[in-house]
């Protein structure tokens, strides 16, 4: 019983924590809305936060933010006087020529044409999520994660600033893969890895990518390529099975289903993704790759213990 009360407490303080986030930026739609601050309101890490939100939500905050200003904007230009560019301005768009080409991306029409047709498009329109909507959205798919611990490792390779709507991390290992040779004791010639590393700077949602393999010694670096050694830790592990271009769902089964369940709390640290023999291609639906979540046991789970 002790136990089950404290899984539902801690799915509590997960949905909260998204409900709180969603509160305020609702409360804020006509003001500046920074990620720190959500952060702060919510009582996360900013770095785990936006990660947490885009699992259960599944879009990011800035994204969320964006679809919601225009949703709201599209309201007042129909029932309101107000000129386009106060309207613009009023829900934080820089400029009306940045508002007229984020309104048509979002409903295939200028905001003066969507005002003078006078006709609502529901279709592409993000409605505000709710209680019922989260409910929802916990519910998570069919995995078997497992804890496990790691031992201190070094890995060489490529780094790039990246975020998860733009990412450039195809091109990275595009350019990783065909360099990948230089590297010199490498621990297996069939295993490689993809480091997504943390940082207090947290902003924007950018983060650094690496493209790696795990070596031996890094005495002997290849130009351009940096070095970096992760310490011995806790993680929960996933296997994804499947085309690479789904690997998002194993992320978000970890954020947004396993974790408010599981009387574990993330550690602000890299996590990573591993490729060895099982992974056949990126668009081989029989590969498999492993995700690594640094973890630790709730405040309450190591009490008891």
């Amino acid at each position: 019983m002790k136990y089950i009360r404290e899984v539902k407490a801690n799915v509590m303080r997960y949905h909260d924590g998204i409900q709180k986030a969603i509160t305020y930026i609702e409360d804020n739609l006509k003001n500046e809305i920074l990620l720190e601050d959500i952060a702060k309101v919510v009582g996360f890490s900013m770095y785990h936060f936006h990660r947490i939100f885009q699992s259960t939500v599944k879009e990011s905050v800035s994204e969320y933010i964006r679809r919601r200003r225009l949703t709201n904007a599209a309201y007042d230009i129909l029932h309101s006087d107000a000129r386009l560019v106060d309207i613009a301005l009023e829900y934080q768009f820089e400029t009306h020529e940045s508002f007229t080409r984020a309104f048509k991306k979002m409903f295939q029409v200028t905001p003066g044409l969507y005002r003078k047709n006078k006709q609502r498009m529901l279709i592409r329109e993000k409605q505000r999520i709710t209680e019922k909507n989260l409910r929802y959205l916990y519910g998570g798919m069919a995995m078997e994660p497992k804890i496990v611990v790691k031992d201190e490792f070094t890995v060489v390779g490529l780094t790039c600033s990246t975020t998860l709507q733009e990412s450039k991390v195809p091109a990275l290992w595009e350019a990783f893969l065909a360099r990948v040779g230089e590297i010199p004791n490498r621990v297996s010639p069939n295993v490689m890895m993809g480091i997504s590393e943390f940082s207090t700077n947290h902003v924007h949602e950018a983060f650094t990518y690496m493209a790696c393999v795990p070596v031996s010694s890094a005495d002997e670096m290849p130009e351009g390529m940096v070095c970096k050694t992760i310490p011995k830790r806790e993680y929960v592990v996933v296997t994804h099975k499947g085309k690479l271009d789904a690997l998002g769902n194993a992320f978000d089964f970890i954020y947004g289903s396993w974790l408010p369940k599981s009387g574990y709390d993330l550690v602000e640290a890299d996590d990573f993704e591993i490729y060895d023999e099982r992974f056949r291609g990126a668009d081989n639906d029989e590969s498999e790759v492993d995700i690594y979540i640094p973890v630790r046991k709730t405040s309450e789970e190591r009490s008891a213990v």
